[in-house]
């Protein structure tokens, strides 16, 4: 049983080494699933008076799951293809994809939780783009 033990610690400890140059990306992405897994229950219970769902829950864990499982991917794929420095550069390109979309639900939770805070709903209104729509409205409107 001990050599079972000593066998999974070297074994997870190549496996951290082996992707270490990318712990920064995931250790940022798994922090930002974690506020936006934080932000979303409170803002079930607290402002939309929903009780809490382990579906939901594990749904954001599977979610989490894949979007790790991707970068990491990406990495290996890259590096097993002789392209370290471009798989580097597609797993930050996905990452702050997946830090712009979170960022977006972080702020939308917040914006359920604080109403009448201007800043944090100016802030949802720039990052969702809502701003693009208003802008060709306005544009629609000038050119008729």
């Amino acid at each position: 049983m001990e050599s079972l033990k000593s066998l999974l610690a070297v074994s997870l400890a190549a496996i951290l080494a082996y992707f270490e140059p990318v712990h920064h990306v995931l250790t940022a992405i798994l922090l930002l699933i974690a506020l936006n897994f934080i932000f979303g229950l409170v803002a079930g219970i607290v402002a939309n008076k929903e009780p809490f769902s382990f579906r939901k829950a594990f749904a954001c864990v599977r979610e989490a799951s894949v979007f790790l499982l991707v970068l990491a991917s990406v990495f290996f794929i890259g590096d097993h293809l002789g392209a370290r420095g471009e798989s580097l550069q597609a797993v930050s390109t996905i990452a702050y994809a997946l830090a712009y979309f979170y960022s977006v639900n972080i702020c939308k939770n917040l914006r359920e939780l604080f109403p009448e805070s201007k800043p944090i709903a100016f802030l949802y209104y720039l990052l969702s783009i809502e701003v693009l729509s208003k802008l060709k409205d306005r544009y629609d409107a000038c050119i008729d």
